[in-house]
């Protein structure tokens, strides 16, 4: 924004050597306060010097033609844009120049010009070099417009208004044309500046500032020493700050959390207070409730109890006196009887003793009777149990004969199967193994039938004893018939 609002001052300005030609004196410089000399007179100057300031009128003027041509191009846009100027200035015969060449520029398909297809076959090839970017006949356009004066001052305005935008929008960036142009005006001060300078004071300058640079030069090296030294220190008391600073923090947390903790308890506390004595009255509260519910419910219970306890203490008192009464009558009744029954019970003590001495007498006949039955038995029973195992293994070789013959005959079937078909050879295993289980089942029926058999054997002698106990009650009937 400076060197905008530096060149904003600088556009304004003419040509100091462009101005001294037009009116035909010579130019004052900024530094030297010098007498305007004029160089056309005798003695004034010699050659060397006259022909040092005429060039250097000329390359001012060089200077100040290419700068207002930049200012041109860069108005060229808006001047397109306000048709009404150039139409105002121009002559009919340029204005239909300069709308050939507008046609031109932004059809260049359409042109006539051979320049013009001959870039465009370039452009169409891949070339986009610079020469096929520059388009010739803009410089005739610019070479028109330059040729009229009164353009000049519209031109000045118009670059004007656009750095006074520029510099008010406070944008860093301006346009490119815009810094060219800066950059021009830059370059021509300095340009008349060199030239205003003579070789004594340029060498004096060069020695001054060579001398300003060895000064400087050893006052950068003391500025980097101590630079060095303050980065060195600054480092240090960061340092010393960053550890003082994380202690403080780590001090501070430290103690926020011991508050928060210390807090936290206290709150914890207050609050497990209260809730231990809400709880308790309410508890008490409660109990107390409950204690004066079951008082009243003890105070009624007391009474209905003390009610049925006067009741059952009123039947109590009528029932002991019935019963002893009762008791009484029972009493009197029992010495009248007990005389009678007491002959009764002699005579039946007499009677019970001479029926004991009877049965010990035929207890002593059965058992010699028993010695002699008891071996009978024995061998009636022998002979039961071997006919009954007779039977059980005849009947148990039998099917286990006819389960070995189903079992032999499914064994050659599958063979015989086997032989023929081997590829089912699955199933005739499975078919084994079926005849396996049925060899299973019948040992399991075998086991079966033992277990009826001796089931049989059970009963057998369970009859047996029923008949001993038979013939034991026939043989104390007959004795007691004899």
């Amino acid at each position: 924004m400076d060197t905008l609002s530096q060149a904003s001052g600088t556009l304004q300005s003419s040509s100091i050597y462009s101005s001294g030609s037009k009116s035909g004196g010579s130019v004052k410089s900024d530094g030297d306060k010098k007498k305007e000399v004029d160089l056309t007179k005798d003695n004034a100057a010699s050659p060397v010097d006259l022909e040092c300031h005429i060039q250097a009128e000329r390359i001012t003027k060089i200077l100040d033609e290419a700068i207002y041509k930049i200012k041109l191009s860069l108005c060229i846009p808006e001047l397109v844009q306000e048709y009404r100027t150039l139409n105002s200035v121009l002559s009919p015969q340029h204005m239909d120049d300069l709308i050939f060449i507008f046609e031109q520029y932004d059809n260049p398909l359409f042109s006539s010009s051979l320049l013009n297809i001959a870039a465009m076959d370039d452009i169409k090839a891949g070339d986009v070099s610079l020469k096929n970017r520059l388009n010739p006949e803009l410089g005739h356009l610019i070479y028109i417009i330059n040729s009229y004066p009164a353009l000049v001052p519209k031109v000045e305005e118009m670059i004007t208004k656009y750095v006074a935008i520029t510099t008010l929008s406070c944008t860093k960036e301006a346009s490119a044309g815009l810094e060219f142009l800066l950059t021009m005006e830059h370059f021509r001060e300095l340009m008349v500046r060199q030239m205003e300078t003579t070789a004594a004071e340029e060498l004096a300058d060069k020695i001054n500032t060579r001398k300003l640079e060895a000064v400087n030069n050893a006052l950068i090296e003391k500025i980097k020493d101590y630079s060095t030294r303050l980065s060195e220190e600054n480092q240090r008391f960061e340092e010393t700050m960053v550890v003082k600073s994380e202690l403080i923090a780590k001090l501070e947390h430290e103690l926020a959390m011991l508050n928060m903790d210390a807090q936290m308890k206290l709150k914890k506390k207050i609050l497990d207070s209260d809730r231990q004595m809400v709880l308790a009255s309410r508890a008490h509260a409660v109990k107390n409730e409950m204690l004066k519910e079951e008082e009243v419910e003890c105070k009624e219970a007391y009474e209905a109890l003390l009610r049925t306890h006067l009741i059952d203490e009123k039947n109590q008192r009528l029932r002991r006196f019935k019963v002893e009464t009762q008791l009484l009558s029972w009493l009197q009744k029992y010495d009248l009887e007990m005389g009678d029954k007491q002959v009764e019970l002699d005579e039946f003590t007499e009677k019970y003793d001479d029926e004991c001495r009877q049965c010990e007498e035929l207890e002593e006949k059965l058992a010699e009777q028993n010695k002699e039955y008891e071996p009978l038995m024995a061998e009636r029973e022998a002979e039961y149990h071997q006919e009954m195992m007779e039977k059980m293994n005849k009947f148990m070789l039998e099917h286990a004969a006819r389960v070995i013959q189903v079992a032999w005959r499914e064994v050659l079937a599958n063979r015989a199967e086997k032989k023929r078909l081997k590829k089912l050879q699955k199933k005739m295993q499975a078919a084994a193994a079926l005849a396996e289980a049925q060899a299973r089942k019948a040992e399991a029926i075998a086991r079966k039938i033992e277990a009826q058999a001796r089931k049989a054997e059970a009963e057998a002698k369970k009859a047996e004893e029923k008949a001993r106990k038979a013939e034991a009650a026939a043989a104390k009937r007959a004795a007691a018939g004899k």
